[in-house]
């Protein structure tokens, strides 16, 4: 009798340890609500994580055309940008107001002269779009081009040029040109608006201040970096010089010598620079 008592129980315990349809269904809907979660959750999270990394004049770009003249040296040795690994391809008839594709190049394999074609670009975005990272964000890129929500792209970086950075090594940042320099932050250099950092706003025609178009302009627009008029009578009293009217025409903003290495550079290392910019020649619009 104990025996088939003990088996009595035993079934009964059994029985309520076996799981009904029902709970095998409530579970099953469970698994199937978090799972809808997640692969709503982790779309939206990536998307919150492209917008957060993607500074404003990279998520919403708004065309620009300047250039500016760099010289990096690294304990001593001047990068050649003129190179082919820094190099790019460029539309030689870039006389629209298309957006290129990317912000920053260099090219016509000269050395130095740095092209910028979208607004608020910094130096930091300049030094990472090289190889140098020291804004963060998104790795090998500087954000996503958010203009149209149908169609992000990402605005990858150019590649890993730049030399290695010598553990010991200081930043020594200055801009001017053969008539003198001034030393800069490199706090500001990495952060700043160019045209803020050089204290020279752009003569492109985009800029509201500078904006003055004609209805031809407006229906036609051209993203010329070139403005102004000159009679060609240069050295009058008033007229600019041929070096002044070179510097219009290219929308040159500035110069900048970045010196990296552990002791700060003499007068004689930063003037020997700054007589040595690449020379200035009448642009066209591809420039």
């Amino acid at each position: 009798m104990q025996e088939k008592h003990d088996e009595v129980i035993e079934g009964v315990e059994n029985n309520e340890q076996k799981p009904t349809k029902k709970h095998k269904l409530g579970k099953r809907s469970k698994i199937v609500v978090a799972l809808l979660v997640v692969a709503v959750l982790l779309p939206l999270s990536y998307a919150g994580y492209v917008y957060a990394a993607s500074p404003d004049v990279i998520r919403k770009p708004k065309l620009e055309h300047y250039h500016f003249r760099m010289q990096v040296l690294v304990d001593g040795k001047a990068e050649d940008f003129s190179t082919q690994g820094y190099q790019t391809g460029y539309a030689k008839d870039q006389c629209n107001a298309n957006l290129p594709e990317q912000p920053i190049h260099f090219h016509d394999n000269k050395d130095q002269f740095t092209h910028i074609h979208w607004e608020g670009m910094t130096g930091g975005m300049v030094m990472k779009y090289y190889g140098w990272d020291f804004i963060g964000g998104m790795k090998n890129a500087l954000g996503y081009k958010l203009d149209n929500p149908k169609d992000p792209q990402k605005v990858t970086t150019h590649g890993n040029y730049l030399p290695a950075i010598p553990n010991d090594a200081r930043f020594y940042i200055y801009t001017g040109d053969e008539n003198g320099y001034q030393e800069k932050n490199f706090e500001d250099w990495k952060n700043q608006d160019l045209e803020q950092f050089f204290n020279k706003t752009s003569n492109f025609p985009a800029h509201e201040q500078n904006k003055q178009s004609s209805l031809l302009d407006k229906v036609f627009p051209k993203a010329n970096a070139h403005g102004g008029e000159d009679d060609g009578n240069d050295g009058e009293p008033g007229e600019e010089t041929e070096q002044e009217k070179l510097t219009r025409i290219n929308n040159m903003v500035g110069n900048v010598v970045i010196f990296v290495q552990k002791d700060k550079p003499t007068d004689q290392q930063i003037k020997e620079r700054f007589n040595d910019l690449e020379p200035l020649t009448d642009s066209t619009c591809g420039g």
